[in-house]
């Protein structure tokens, strides 16, 4: 099922349900966190917003999961082709998302191949959202002149002006095994329009991408880096049939010379069209969301239940021990903190090693200890250790949930940047690491907080409170 802004549908003349393509659903505008399924971004550039919004639904609701679209403009723009009032109805202003992340983004192409990418009026706007989607989007989607001010942006790889407009149906040879080509032929055909290219030889020069397919006649047809977080498409595998017929008969009518698309029509007459690239389209934009998107999301949900869970247990030993003890803890030094962390970790390693405990407790409360000790040291680091017990339980729990709340929020993070790289490690590495954790905090410690190049005591703690964390997830899957 697809997701659309309240009568979106209705404006731009989309049919609410086709046999085999699913059903288009509304929802209230600007109410997308109601709504359950991926979350994905329109970047909309393209002049005619409505028929480019019609072309990626027609994509998009044949993928056979619930995806929320959110149509996207960059702010305080003004739109020729399509009414401001549909702008301002159905569009999210990006300061509207971007505090949020988000499964998929797909920018559009634009008709601005005869501009240096500097001289366009949003260029600054638009660099601020492409290093924006690198840490907040799973997979971002780069279509046609998108994907070159992309490649630009990114990897300095220039646009380069044709003689004649690259225009027509184009087979292109795929040249690497990847989920996006999962169950294609040896090749794909795609629609390409375009006065400008990148060329081949420029991208090959560039280890982080890989390019899936190339033409002789088109060049590069798709490239893709970092597994897949981003995308480039040189062509419109979105368009509709009739899309390339229009655009001819459009320049015919304005006096251009331009020769008929290529590959496209089936004789002279010009009345029958090669629709060669529906089922392409369809199922690259199926395995951008079902084999990019949709495994990665799942495995964030499933990481981000168990680290709430493991956290949740920690937490629910700290609440038990303030009702015991109070926050007797508030007179420990930060030193203390750290030696108390050193002792639990260092037991962990020596059961590790000797492969038995003589005290008949695992490990598991250990690590939950140095989770609970983790956020005592950042408590007493923003307010200092105290004489006595100092401050009440309540406070002390809302401290802690606010430290336990920063400790998730840069797991995300460095989920998103690794990959979740730590699922393929051993426990006992997280017992190293954090013991490795420790001797810096020891060292800084001595150093008085003076460090050159450290990122400081608070942030060691963090990451010893999630190492345990992961141990404590591996624990409880194990």
């Amino acid at each position: 099922m697809l997701f659309l802004p309240h009568s979106l549908a209705q404006a731009s003349h989309i049919e609410e349900y086709l046999p085999h393509e699913g059903i288009v659903v509304s929802y209230k505008q600007g109410r997308w966190r109601d709504v359950s399924g991926l979350k994905i971004l329109l970047l909309n550039l393209m002049p005619e917003k409505q028929v480019t919004e019609r072309d990626i639904v027609r994509m998009l609701r044949g993928a056979g999961v619930d995806i929320v679209l959110v149509p996207l403009k960059i702010s305080g723009q003004t739109y020729k082709t399509t009414p401001q009032q549909h702008m301002e109805t159905y569009y999210a202003d990006f300061e509207q998302v971007e505090q949020q992340n988000w499964d998929g983004l797909i920018v559009t192409g634009a008709p601005l191949e005869h501009l240096p990418f500097e001289q366009v009026r949003y260029w600054p706007q638009l660099c601020h959202i492409m290093d924006w989607a690198t840490s907040h989007v799973v997979s971002t989607l780069y279509i046609c002149w998108a994907a070159q001010a992309a490649l630009y942006h990114h990897h300095g790889i220039a646009k380069h002006a044709l003689s004649d407009k690259q225009f027509g149906i184009y087979d292109y040879r795929l040249t690497a095994s990847h989920p996006l080509l999962t169950d294609f032929e040896p090749q794909l055909s795609m629609p390409t329009s375009r006065h400008t290219e990148v060329r081949l030889a420029e991208v090959q020069l560039h280890d982080a991408l890989h390019i899936l397919c190339q033409s002789e006649e088109a060049g590069v047809g798709i490239a893709v880096e970092d597994r897949g977080r981003t995308v480039y498409v040189t062509g419109h595998l979105e368009y509709a049939r009739e899309r390339l017929d229009f655009e001819y008969h459009r320049d015919v009518a304005k006096g251009r010379a331009i020769a008929p698309p290529r590959h496209y029509y089936t004789d002279a007459t010009q009345r029958d069209i090669r629709f060669a690239w529906r089922d392409d389209a369809l199922r690259f934009y199926h395995n951008w969301i079902n084999h990019l998107i949709k495994p990665h999301t799942m495995d964030i949900e499933k990481t981000n239940q168990q680290f709430e869970t493991a956290m949740q247990a920690c937490r629910d030993i700290f609440v038990k021990k303030l009702h015991d003890y109070g926050a007797a803890w508030r007179i420990l030094r930060p030193e203390s903190v750290t030696d108390q962390i050193y002792i639990k970790a260092n037991r962990i390693r020596g059961i590790q090693v000797k492969g038995h405990a003589e005290v008949d407790e695992d490990i598991s409360g250990d690590f939950q200890a140095i989770v609970n000790y983790s956020i005592v040291g950042l408590i007493q680091l923003e307010l200092g250790y105290g004489e006595h017990s100092d401050i009440t339980a309540e406070e002390a729990t809302q401290r802690y949930d606010h430290h336990a709340a920063e400790a998730l929020q840069l797991m995300k993070r460095k989920n998103h940047d690794y990959d979740e790289a730590w699922r393929a490690m051993r426990i006992s590495s997280y017992t190293d690491l954090i013991l490795m954790k420790v001797f810096r905090t020891k060292q800084i410690e001595e150093l008085r907080g003076k460090t050159l190049v450290s990122e400081g005591i608070s942030a060691n703690y963090q990451d010893m409170l999630n190492y345990s964390i992961f141990a404590l997830i591996k624990l409880s899957e194990a």
